[in-house]
């Protein structure tokens, strides 16, 4: 090496690659036989941000190559259960195998109680650790927590995080003196954008946050076929009951024609659908109604990942896409801007 040689330039961020991959697209707390609860992978420059982890996390990452000590932030959007079910793994394994470094984990109020939770849990394997007679290192040392509010702003390496608390824990009953809140985000990285509704009801607050964003990645519900079943299957339930859940239902969650309406009136680039809050069956099944309502309201690209009729379809990165997964492949947009934005899912998701 010449003295003196200068090192190379660092890529600007503007020209390395944004992806966003959706590890779970289940909607609601149902486990199912053909997709994992919510959970999404934020790849900004080679940074990797898990972005809720419902159940199943950890091994849809080992699906796509990645092992979960390359993972160092978390962001949880609310604690609810399909989508904080696989965070004990997540901090266990990575405490388990002994990776460097600590997790951080970023989430409304209530985050540290659960994750201390989480942390109380492994203490009789820190007394054991390997049966070799010493214990691990303790397990409050591998991870943190930063706590948010709708408001709060943060940065992770060169991507810019903020928060907006939306609707969905919204009702008209007494209200605590420090209510609890689910938070969406929008994560802006060289001069693009990505913001996650997470679990939400039409929102003001979603709309700002998601202004003029490149990817509106949307939670989205059949909400009439979801009700018709929910009633033939809880014919125990009182009037009063299913009605109550109804309300929830349309008030707490986005239909497709709510998900055209805010992303038409964010001005957002293109859509992806997520959080398939659906009856049972084929994901197929309920994808004419929720394109067409959204499609009613916003006319920019709407992406489904996930719907694939292959079932040997396994591939992640579909820069060679298999001849029997065309409807998998990515648009012609993503394949000219693939160092700038790129939508893609671990199946099954």
């Amino acid at each position: 090496m010449l003295a003196g040689a200068a090192a190379p330039a660092a890529e600007p961020l503007a020209c390395q690659a944004l992806t966003w991959t959706t590890l779970g697209t289940a909607g609601g707390p149902i486990p199912t036989a053909d997709r994992s609860e919510p959970a999404n992978l934020l790849n900004a420059g080679g940074r990797l941000v898990l972005v809720d982890t419902g159940d199943g996390t950890v091994n849809q990452l080992a699906r796509l190559g990645h092992m979960i000590g390359a993972v160092r932030d978390v962001f949880i959007s609310h604690h609810h259960l399909d989508h904080t079910g696989g965070l004990a793994a997540v901090i266990g394994l990575r405490w388990m195998n002994q990776f460097p470094g600590l997790i951080t984990i970023h989430g409304p109020p209530g985050t540290r109680e659960m994750v201390d939770g989480i942390v109380a849990s492994m203490q009789p394997q820190a007394r054991v650790g390997f049966g070799l007679g010493a214990a691990d290192r303790p397990p409050a040392d591998s991870v943190r927590v930063v706590e948010l509010r709708g408001g709060d702003s943060v940065t992770v390496g060169d991507i810019q995080v903020t928060a907006a608390a939306n609707s969905h824990f919204d009702h008209d009953g007494p209200q605590p003196v420090s209510p609890p809140q689910s938070l969406s985000f929008r994560f802006d990285f060289g001069g693009r954008s990505i913001t996650y509704t997470g679990d939400t009801g039409p929102s003001d607050e979603v709309a700002k946050l998601a202004r003029r964003t490149d990817l509106l990645v949307s939670e989205v519900m059949d909400l009439d076929r979801l009700y018709a079943e929910l009633q033939q299957r809880r014919r125990d339930a009182s009037p009063e009951t299913l009605r109550d859940l109804r309300r929830h239902l349309a008030t707490h969650h986005l239909t497709g024609d709510d998900v055209g309406r805010l992303a038409a009136k964010a001005g957002a680039g293109r859509v992806l659908l997520t959080h398939f809050a659906i009856p049972s069956g084929p994901l197929a099944e309920s994808a004419a109604a929720l394109s067409k309502g959204v499609a009613g309201h916003f006319g920019g690209p709407l992406h489904w990942r996930g719907i694939c009729p292959c079932t040997r379809c396994r591939a992640v990165d579909r820069v060679r896409p298999a001849a029997c997964c065309r409807p998998c492949a990515p648009s012609r947009w993503e394949w000219r801007l693939a160092r700038r934005m790129i939508v893609k899912t671990a199946a099954p998701s």
